[in-house]
């Protein structure tokens, strides 16, 4: 076994293990866990314990026959024959998996027959073994195999253990005529067909957070269909029997014998560990075994990162050879072109259009593999023709890839022809993903090779590195197919080039101790160069990766009706192409993070911004004074009130003065109408809450609108409530009017419902918030009252510290207080309840903001769940907060006073939930 530290790997393993007896299932489960250890390659020792396992059955076996009497021993020795199946049949047991077998008899066998296999089958289970069983004739098996895959591809792994070894040979040459040799394709397609739906149920994608090490994507299933397919098709059992019949080459299969016994080695230790057969490779094990495997913390990559980036690559080439061979299987090379059809089509004088693949005649191929200029107008041409390039010649480009050295790739015809794979107007993240996977893509950039498979320990991202920055421009490309303001944004960009080349580098800045937009900026720049790329293309692309952070930071984080902040933001952004590109870098980087990552409310908020800035840096100015804005407000909103006529443009012009401009201009006229019509029928003492499904976004929007005398604290308990409900507040726009009315609309999801919730639930939590907040019912005992289990699993980390920072320059009229923690249901009630006590008024808000790695990192977060939420506010006169020695004692108060709430919930709610809800 090839470790990090084959010394460091043994003894880690080695601490703590006992010895048992030999003889014993245990003691050969453990001999197995020490074989591993010392380094004993994982085919071995697994065939180890299966020989264990048939002298098991094999003695009983026999001892039955004997016990039974001699009509039993003939019907046994002639009649009847134990036939191990599946994985047992091909010697790879793992130390808690099933065991397969068959008791295979001729009708003649008569009583004797089921008698023996009772006795051979009680034996198994009292000794706790899980065995799949079943008795059969030949006849079954054949008939059996015709209607069931399961069945068939079991059979197909077929070992004789004990019994008449004839009627086996016979049963073995029948089944291989009737059975295997029959509808080959029709069984590999099948296979591959199932294997599919296994994706879809245990993961699409081999970098999976937590990957099933048998079921996931290049897991041990894949290389199963890979032996399967060569079964099928060339009669070879094993990894050797498919190499010499040259359908497998010698990196192959090195690759696949590495990565097989890799993950048979990881799949044996989580056996060993949970003492059953479990598949599920647990952040909790990632951490143990990166220890056991010789893996240190290192100041730029963790040990458990460096563990999961071997398992990612190993599994990944696993993934993509067995795709090859598969393709190989259904398409032989000796397939003939039929009589009359026509001809091949020739393009650009090197490349051959066969059907729906690209290939090279075998008179030129030298010549392609040998000129990296042919080599990017290969898949240039794929790309533009929609095309696929044949898998044999992609095999021989990965191991041309090996004698070339990228600056062998540092021409201007390479230059161009990247730049116009990038320029496509689609199939270019397909594109860029099959170079990768031929390692062509780091021979033009070079940091790709460092971050194959880098894993980012969180639960954030979902993906690797490399795939996250691939996938990002899928995204990007996609995104120009939908409607909205980001679909128009894409459909009239200009250099896409450009746009896709800054969202492949934007991340590739991690995996190093530097801040990883530092560390990219620099790689844009040395791509640039590489690229012949002129000054502004450079400034643009460098700018576009070192600050690809900022605009979701400004979305997210900060007010965009502050026009400080809209300034600010304007200023970095320069001109309407960068403002562009900068909001579909962004989208497709959140996009790309996981499923649902950006939601339809957080691309409003970017949506918002892009909006807001793009009339700053066009150079426009508001064409409507402020005035004649108000005046035109004023008509919106009367055309969306009930019976305006019945109250007047005077009073609609009277209660909108009321309200500072961030909400005249942040909020749609019908919801204006809606919180007027409320107002108008409000009386002292009273609380209307208003609720609705924002069926756009996703998200259930709550309006509680009563006077700011009524009781303080009023934005801590209604998020107490809404916490102890469970529901996830993603925003809120506080509101106070100038006659002390209070409008605050809070946005949360519901995870308890998919879609709209039920009306009953919405009534539920408003009556809830009016009980609370007229002194009715205790915030503090609905929050005791509905904790909730929590609902996934979390990585292996003490709670990180909370991070508290003052910022008093953004903004002119608040001081915004950004509070980093660890994402917890009722964080948002300790913090607010906190600030409350501080005799602080909260103006604005911009809640549960989900982190990045990139931020968790710099706060030394580790990987669990961490938020930002952010709060401007100001005194209780609504002037801003100046004292430098206040703002400390404010920072110091609110982080003491999260980090007791959090402490509270530890040691009172163990395996209660702690999550989600702020």
């Amino acid at each position: 076994m090839t470790t990090a530290s084959d010394n460091g790997f043994q003894s880690g393993l080695l601490r703590g293990v006992e010895v048992a007896p030999a003889s014993t299932l245990a003691g050969h489960r453990l001999a197995l866990r020490q074989k591993l250890m010392e380094g004993v390659p994982a085919a071995m020792a697994m065939a180890a314990l299966t020989e264990f396992v048939d002298g098991l059955i094999i003695g009983k076996y026999k001892h039955a026959m004997r016990q039974a009497g001699e009509p039993s021993q003939v019907a046994g020795d002639q009649y009847c024959c134990l036939v191990a199946l599946g994985g047992y049949g091909h010697r790879e047991l793992a130390p808690y998996s099933d065991i397969d077998i068959m008791f295979l008899f001729r009708e003649e066998a008569g009583e004797a027959a089921p008698a023996l296999f009772r006795e051979v089958l009680h034996y198994l289970w009292d000794l706790g073994l899980q065995v799949g069983h079943s008795m059969r004739t030949m006849q079954d098996c054949v008939e059996l195999a015709a209607k069931d895959l399961t069945i068939r591809t079991a059979m197909m792994s077929s070992r004789f253990l004990t019994g008449s070894p004839y009627l086996f040979q016979e049963f073995s040459r029948r089944y291989a005529q009737e059975v295997v040799g029959q509808g080959i394709e029709s069984f590999i397609e099948q296979k591959v067909e199932e294997r599919r739906r296994e994706y879809v149920k245990f993961g699409q994608t081999v970098y999976l957070l937590e990957p099933n090490v048998k079921k996931s994507k290049g897991g041990v299933r894949d290389f199963h269909l890979l032996r399967w397919a060569g079964m099928a098709r060339f009669n070879a059992t094993s990894l050797q029997d498919l190499a010499d019949r040259g359908f497998l080459s010698r990196p192959d299969l090195h690759s696949l014998t590495e990565a097989r016994d890799f993950l048979w080695s990881v799949r044996a230790f989580l056996h060993l560990q949970a003492g059953r057969a479990e598949e599920i490779l647990s952040f909790d094990e990632q951490v143990r075994l990166a220890s056991l495997y010789g893996f240190h913390d290192q100041p730029n990559l963790l040990g458990v990162e460096q563990f999961m980036q071997r398992y990612y690559r190993l599994t990944t080439g696993l993934h993509e050879t067995m795709l090859r061979c598969v393709d190989r299987c259904l398409a032989p090379p000796e397939k003939r072109r039929p009589i009359g059809s026509s001809p091949a089509a020739t393009v650009d004088g090197y490349f051959v259009v066969d059907g729906q693949e690209l290939t090279v005649p075998s008179e030129l191929r030298v010549r392609v593999l040998d000129g990296p200029g042919l080599l990017l107008q290969l898949f240039e041409t794929a790309r533009s023709r929609s095309l696929k390039i044949d898998s044999d010649l992609l095999d021989e480009i990965r191991s041309q890839m090996d004698s070339m050295s990228s600056e062998a790739f540092r021409t201007p015809e390479v230059s161009r022809m990247f730049l116009k794979i990038l320029a496509g107007s689609g199939g270019v993240a397909g594109t860029l993903e099959a170079m990768h996977r031929v390692h062509l893509l780091e021979k033009i950039i070079p940091t790709f090779a460092t971050l194959r498979g880098l894993m980012q320990f969180n639960q954030y991202h979902k993906y690797t590195v490399d795939e996250h920055s691939i996938l990002a421009v899928a995204k990007a490309e996609a995104f120009a197919l939908e409607p909205g303001v980001l679909g128009k944004v894409c459909q009239e960009m200009k250099r896409k080039d450009l746009l896709h080349l800054a969202i492949l580098l934007h991340d590739l800045g991690k995996g190093r101790k530097e801040d990883h937009c530092e560390v990219g900026k620099a790689i844009a720049e040395e791509t640039a160069a590489r690229l012949d790329c002129d000054e502004q293309e450079t400034r643009t692309l460098a700018f576009l990766v070192h600050k690809h952070l900022l605009m979701a930071h400004t979305a997210f984080r900060r007010d965009p009706y502050d026009q400080k902040v809209i300034g600010s933001f304007a200023k970095a952004m320069g001109t309407p192409d960068v403002l562009r590109k900068m909001l579909v870098l962004t989208a497709a980087d959140i996009a790309a993070v996981g499923p649902g990552v950006l939601t339809k409310w957080k691309e409003s908020l970017l949506v918002e911004l892009y909006l807001r800035t793009l009339p700053v840096v066009s150079g426009e100015r508001d064409e409507v004074a402020a005035p004649e804005r108000f005046k035109q407000l004023i008509g919106d909103v009367a055309r969306e009130f009930p019976d305006a006529a019945s109250v007047g443009l005077d009073w609609i012009e009277s209660q909108l003065g009321q309200f500072p401009l961030r909400y005249l201009y942040g909020v749609h006229p019908k919801q204006i109408a809606t919180h007027l019509v409320a107002i108008k029928r409000l009386q002292a003492g009273d609380v209307l809450v208003e609720n609705r499904f924002n069926e756009e976004l996703g998200i259930c929007e709550y309006t509680v609108i009563t006077h700011d005398t009524l009781t303080r604290g009023i934005v801590s308990k209604i998020a107490g409530v809404m916490a102890s409900q469970g529901l996830e507040i993603v925003d809120a726009q506080i509101t106070t009017r100038a006659d002390g009315v209070v409008v605050n609309t809070f946005q949360a999801a519901d995870p308890d419902f998919v879609g709209a919730p039920p009306p009953e639930r919405g009534a539920d939590i408003a009556e809830m918030i009016i009980q609370v907040l007229k002194g009715k019912e205790a915030v503090e005992r609905l929050m005791s009252r509905y904790t909730r289990l929590s609902p996934a699993s979390r990585l292996p980390a003490p709670r990180q510290a909370t991070e508290v920072q003052i910022d008093n320059e953004t903004c002119d009229r608040s001081t915004i207080v950004d509070v980093f923690a660890e994402d917890t249901q009722g964080l948002l009630y300790a913090i607010t309840h906190s600030i409350f006590n501080l005799g602080l008024s909260v103006q604005a808000a911009r809640i549960s903001t989900r982190l990045d790695d990139d931020v968790q990192q710099s706060l030394r977060t580790g990987g669990r769940h961490q938020v930002a939420d952010v709060f401007y506010v100001t005194d209780q006169q609504g002037a801003k907060l100046e004292d430098p020695a206040r703002l400390e004692a404010i920072r110091a108060t609110v982080k003491q006073d999260i980090d007791l709430f959090m402490d509270r919930q530890v040691g009172t709610a163990d395996g209660i939930v702690i999550g989600s809800a702020s």
